[in-house]
């Protein structure tokens, strides 16, 4: 029996992260050798607690642990909004950056879901923030 030592090799890398997120998949050696597989990380995000008018940034994580080329996009509705990297070309073992920004709307909380497409099909991450109402510091206001 001959082994393929680059099906082995991407095999073990997919396995590895597969083995870091908070999902599993079993993909045929194959399929990574020819078809892009898409990973995204993290798979939640939790950009803290705000000040009033503040907003915050973060970043995900777009990789191709498959072969070929990952074309995809991510998106987000309001109140957040995807400020780069939301259209992308991912070759095999590249990674691409995708930066989100939120700002405030008011509620005290906003929690939506964060899309990417491409490869292996929809993966979706989850983005919660949370948003204080009270003054900051509250502990520093006169009485």
């Amino acid at each position: 029996m001959k082994t393929d030592l680059r099906t082995a090799t991407v095999l073990a890398t997919v396995a590895a992260a597969l083995t870091l997120g908070t999902w599993a998949a079993t993909v045929r050696a194959d399929t990574l050798i020819n078809h892009p597989f898409l990973l995204v990380s993290p798979t939640a995000m939790d950009l803290g607690r705000l000040r009033p008018g503040e907003g915050a940034t973060n970043s995900f994580l777009v990789e191709n642990v498959g072969g070929g080329i990952l074309v995809g996009t991510a998106t987000v509705p309001p109140p957040f909004r995807i400020v780069s990297g939301g259209s992308y070309r991912v070759p095999r073992s590249g990674a691409q950056v995708v930066t989100i920004v939120y700002t405030p709307n008011g509620s005290p909380t906003n929690t939506q879901v964060v899309t990417f497409t491409g490869g292996t099909g929809d993966v979706r991450a989850t983005v919660t923030v949370s948003h204080s109402t009270k003054r900051w510091p509250y502990y520093l206001q006169p009485k």
